[in-house]
């Protein structure tokens, strides 16, 4: 069992499979758009994307996420 995400960037999505709907966390979602995440390489990208999952305010804070978000700058 996992604890849900804070999801202070209103990232997690629901996808739809036939009779199943399964969450995902969207690097295409508006709040990340100042953070130009397509310019980032994949492996940043999958680590954001983790993150973004994993975010609970205590071992994963939205700083961290804006950090990684940054990476590169």
């Amino acid at each position: 069992m996992t604890t849900p995400s804070v999801n202070s960037f209103g990232t997690q999505k629901t996808l739809t499979v036939g009779d199943r709907e399964l969450q995902y966390f969207s690097l295409r979602a508006e709040s990340l758009e100042p953070y130009a995440i397509d310019r980032l390489p994949f492996v940043i990208k999958v680590l954001l994307e983790n993150l973004l999952r994993h975010e609970d305010g205590i071992k994963v804070r939205s700083d961290d996420i804006k950090a990684v978000a940054r990476w590169g700058e």
